[in-house]
């Protein structure tokens, strides 16, 4: 069976050992500029959180990209069953007529019903690749339309459409406008530390630094740039719908 790029999350070796080669290279590079490896530790441990952060920031865009899609997808399946394709038709349709970015979920879900699957078995693969509230809320419509026979599944799709575009507009402009605060976040972390960089050249802040309150000191700075980070992110984080939904069907 055809694999997505976006699967749930789980332990990545791959970003393990990412994480692990950029440590060791902030350590080796503040090594060489500060000429002390104490001061060089902070930045080790800096450097081992960017491809956590990638990685995070990759995943939100990607996840916001697939939820941008759902008002071209449900126009696609609007026209499908105004057609006269089922249900099942309608959405395996949607990796040959959906857009590039989710054709490879919808293959899956093609290759679910070649192998004997149910159509219960799709929507809860759908919920699992979107993990977004819209699609579980689009699965649950589509499901009980299957087993009531509704007639009116397609202005039902177009009604959900209309407030989803809508949803997609108001949360776009929110996320613009709170951009700054992440950007701030970050800023905001680094710049004590390429301050400490900068006067590392100066022997006497090498001296200072690598004593046993010195290197408190940067322990606890450390600290606190995690923390105020972390922060900022909660603060600049947009509340995302809850997934009532989203365990419907999971058994």
């Amino acid at each position: 069976m055809g694999r997505s790029k976006f699967v749930r999350k789980s332990v990545n070796p791959t970003l393990i050992w990412k994480s692990s080669l950029t440590g060791i290279a902030g350590l080796v590079f503040a090594t060489f500029l500060m000429g002390s490896r104490s001061l060089a530790l902070p930045f080790m441990v800096l450097g081992s959180t960017f491809p956590y952060l990638l990685a995070k920031r990759k995943r939100e865009k990607e996840l916001a990209q697939l939820a941008t899609l759902w008002p071209e997808l449900l126009d696609h399946m609007i026209s499908g069953l105004r057609s006269g394709l089922s249900i099942a038709e309608t959405i395996i349709g949607l990796a040959r007529r959906g857009p590039e970015v989710s054709r490879p979920i919808f293959a899956e879900c093609e290759d679910i019903l070649r192998e004997g699957g149910d159509i219960g078995a799709i929507f809860r693969l759908i919920k699992l690749r979107f993990n977004d509230p819209v699609a579980d809320q689009v699965c649950e419509v589509l499901d009980f339309a299957r087993g009531t026979g509704s007639r009116d599944t397609a202005t039902t799709l177009r009604t959900l459409g209309d407030f989803i575009r809508s949803d997609i507009a108001i949360r776009s402009e929110i996320r613009a406008k709170l951009g700054w605060v992440k950007n701030s976040a970050v800023v905001a972390s680094i710049a004590p530390w390429i301050l400490l960089l900068i006067l590392s050249a100066q022997p006497s802040t090498v001296a200072a630094f690598s004593t046993t309150t010195g290197i408190g000191i940067l322990a606890m700075g450390l600290a606190m740039c995690g923390v105020a980070y972390a922060w900022m992110s909660r603060v600049g984080r947009v509340e995302e719908v809850p997934r009532i939904f989203a365990a419907v069907g999971a058994k």
